[in-house]
């Protein structure tokens, strides 16, 4: 007969312990080591190519590509199956917006680049992989923080060895020039004060880029461990790149992290940006010189022949007027490659969207965001989002620069995190 005061008496059972097995170790330690060389490869070989053919060619893609394909073979990575099949439509696309330029007239008087096509799908691929296990996140990051804070303090070094008369913006000279991919790239900005040069991080292709990986650390540091030497190494490496675009960044983050975190982070947020606020007040009293050169590059977008302007408004009158003269670009673009050969009246620049949307049409530029959105996110990856699509998108024609889209498929889609069992959720 039922007794259900037996039942209410017997303990519930134990929980089976979860138990990491040597090989799972090993996998996770080799995923560590594929982010670090991975990031090392993006941060410190940027200024160095090949030539293919009459272009120089970035070497960071070629090695991110083997070393993905190093990881497939070895049981570090893994295909993932949402993003695979993504990226297969992507090719099916393209192949597609090809065929009908090669069959269509040509509206435009540039030709679309097979190259071009090529080295795009390619390095687009490293976006299909992911890790074979779930790593801990601060291991993770903190590996990721290290390397950043060495290229912030080689910017500080830099920056200041220019006042002694040590001046290396630039390695032109220094190593032959047809390993080299510093041409096209402004690598020695004048601050506008006397002949000071805003830094670039020494390896960097230029001050921007340093700006926004200096965004980049700040903000995994307000994240994880928030360290003040790190604090004061991103700011500074930041301040010193005299750079718009890591501001921007970095206030994205403030402004949407804290919706997909909760309340405990905004505390942290709001304190995070009150530091960063007083920071550059004091620079303002102390440098009163540099800390106008810093607003006047905050101000740029609103100011036509200004880089600021270039990077944000000159894109979308690019769009309206390709549009206006072809319509079926919206579906099948105008090929790749050909946004950059227009021939308009007035200067303008590309980025990332709008230099995929025109040459491969929406149905393409709709993919290709599926790509960074289809993965499955531990809480600091969601935090990290908004912030690193609007560094990707927005602060420069980064779809065909590997040593930015490898970080960025890493951190948003490529890692599979877990939560650090010692840390409490954050919110």
């Amino acid at each position: 007969m039922f007794n259900p005061a037996i039942v209410l008496d017997t303990p519930p059972p134990a929980r089976p312990k979860l138990t990491v097995t040597p090989i799972v170790q090993q996998t996770q330690a080799a995923c560590l080591r594929f982010t670090t060389v991975l990031l090392c490869v993006c941060l410190f070989l940027q200024r160095f190519g090949v030539l293919a053919g009459a272009a120089p060619l970035s070497i960071v893609g070629p090695i991110g590509l083997a070393l993905g394909a190093w990881g497939l073979a070895h049981g570090t990575l893994v295909l993932h199956r949402g993003r695979t099949a993504i990226y297969l439509g992507l090719v099916g696309l393209a192949l597609l917006g090809a065929a009908w330029h090669a069959t269509s007239p040509a509206t435009f008087d540039a030709a679309p680049s097979t190259n071009s096509l090529l080295h795009f799908l390619g390095i687009t691929a490293l976006g299909t992989l992911s890790f074979a296990v779930p790593v801990d996140e601060a291991a993770f990051f903190a590996r990721i923080n290290r390397l950043l804070a060495i290229v912030a303090g080689l910017g500080i070094a830099q920056f200041a060895a220019q006042f002694v008369g040590l001046r290396l913006f630039a390695f032109s000279g220094l190593v032959p020039d047809r390993f080299l991919l510093e041409q096209g790239y402004n690598l020695e900005i004048p601050v506008g004060i006397g002949e000071v040069l805003k830094s670039n991080g020494l390896f960097l292709i230029e001050p921007s880029v340093m700006s926004q990986f200096m965004a980049a650390g700040l903000m995994i540091e307000v994240l994880t461990a928030r360290r003040a030497l790190y604090f004061c190494l991103f700011t500074a490496g930041l301040l010193l790149s005299f750079s718009g675009t890591g501001w921007i960044v970095l206030a994205s983050f403030f402004l949407f992290a804290g919706v997909r975190i909760g309340p405990k982070f905004l505390r942290i947020a709001v304190v995070s940006a009150c530091a960063l606020g007083l920071i550059l007040a004091a620079a303002t009293v102390a440098a009163p010189d540099f800390a106008a050169a810093l607003s006047d590059r905050l101000g740029e977008v609103s100011h036509p022949g200004t880089s600021g302007h270039m990077r944000f408004v000159t894109p979308f009158w690019l769009m309206s007027d390709v549009l206006a003269r072809e319509p079926s670009a919206l579906f099948t673009g105008i090929g790749a490659g050909v946004s950059e050969k227009l021939s308009l009246p007035y200067a303008f620049d590309v980025n990332t969207p709008v230099k995929v949307f025109l040459e491969y049409g929406l149905p393409f530029l709709l993919a290709y965001l599926a790509l960074f959105w289809r993965a499955e996110r531990a809480a600091l990856q969601g935090a990290l989002f908004v912030p690193l699509m609007l560094l990707f998108l927005f602060t420069g024609g980064y779809q065909q620069f590997p040593p930015v889209l490898f970080p960025v498929l890493l951190v948003l889609a490529i890692a599979r995190l877990r939560q650090t069992a010692s840390a409490a959720p954050v919110g």
